[in-house]
């Protein structure tokens, strides 16, 4: 059965399509949007009895499909195709960037080309160096890390923050290398925030090793004994809208209580975390520490003052 998004996204598209494929069978239809002839029949049953406001029969789609073949008269403002936003732009520009690794044939290769660059000049306000695409798990700049993790060296690198949007170079001293979920974390002295930073390697665009590291540098333990100190412990509680939220945590979870739908976590970063309880819209309410609940309330004062 069809999510309600999804068939709502395909009703928006059949509009423009009969239009430019007037009499094309109900079968063909069918086929092309992937969805059984019965599926479809129900599609059209429903636009038929849509319109604009008064809905009489002069402002009523008006379809003809009864004999197996469609038609349309009158689509009523919905003969143009539906735009894409933004996150469905950047998906087919990533899908398209995946396809270039794999097609070897130069005309469909120069088509790929073509239409990406014409898609991305649809994406409003995303800077093209921000679109990343890797096809595989290779961390190239794994040999490079564990090379200065060895001489204890620091690190001159290129990262994409991707919680912030931002790209940024750091010089960092390696302290380990870790996993967390399916991600490769680099745990460093950054010598930028003169504190702990964890850097996922995957998001590492450029790295090499600094043979000089400047005065003053503060001693790390080769173990990353003093790593705590830059981490914060949060409480919180959450309700049934946000277990997905708990799925994509449980990892990083120092404690859950289930019953009371109570847990404690424990973050490196905590912008990512305020961005997610915003995202929440109140289904994640900070138990402690005070100053991090005060700090969302805070945000969240911001962006409504800009409506």
């Amino acid at each position: 059965m069809d999510k309600p998004l999804t068939r709502t996204a395909r009703l928006l598209d059949l509009i423009p399509f009969i239009l430019s494929h007037q009499g094309i069978a109900t079968s063909e239809l069918a086929s092309e949007f992937q969805v059984t002839e019965n599926e479809i029949l129900a599609d059209l049953t429903l636009i038929f009895m849509c319109g604009l406001p008064q809905y009489t029969a002069l402002e009523l789609i008006d379809l003809s499909f009864e004999n197996g073949f469609v038609t349309c008269r009158e689509s009523q403002n919905l003969n143009k195709p539906r735009k894409l936003n933004n996150e469905e732009l950047s998906i087919l520009i990533m899908g398209l960037t995946a396809l270039e690794h794999q097609v070897s044939d130069p005309q469909k290769l120069q088509s790929i080309i073509s239409l990406q660059s014409k898609l991305r000049n649809l994406v409003n306000d995303i800077p093209v160096e921000q679109f990343v695409f890797s096809e595989n798990r290779n961390l190239s700049f794994l040999d490079v890390i564990h090379q200065a993790l060895k001489r204890r060296m620091a690190l001159q690198i290129t990262y994409l923050n991707t919680t912030k949007d931002q790209i940024s170079k750091r010089l960092v001293t390696p302290i380990e290398i870790f996993q967390q979920g399916d991600e490769v974390l680099l745990l460093t002295w950054c010598h930028l925030s003169k504190a702990n930073r964890t850097f996922a390697i995957m998001r590492i665009q450029e790295c090499e090793i600094v043979e000089a590291t400047p005065d003053g540098l503060n001693p790390i333990e080769p173990n990353g004994k003093n790593a705590e100190n830059d981490q914060m412990v949060i409480t919180f509680q959450y309700n049934r809208s946000a277990l997905s939220f708990i799925e994509n945590v449980k990892e990083q979870l120092l404690n859950i209580d289930e019953k009371l739908m109570v847990a404690t976590i424990k973050v490196w970063d905590s912008e990512w975390l305020l961005r997610n309880v915003m995202a929440n819209r109140g289904n994640i309410s900070i138990i402690e520490p005070e100053s991090f609940a005060n700090e969302i309330v805070a945000r969240a004062k911001l962006a409504l003052s800009n409506y």
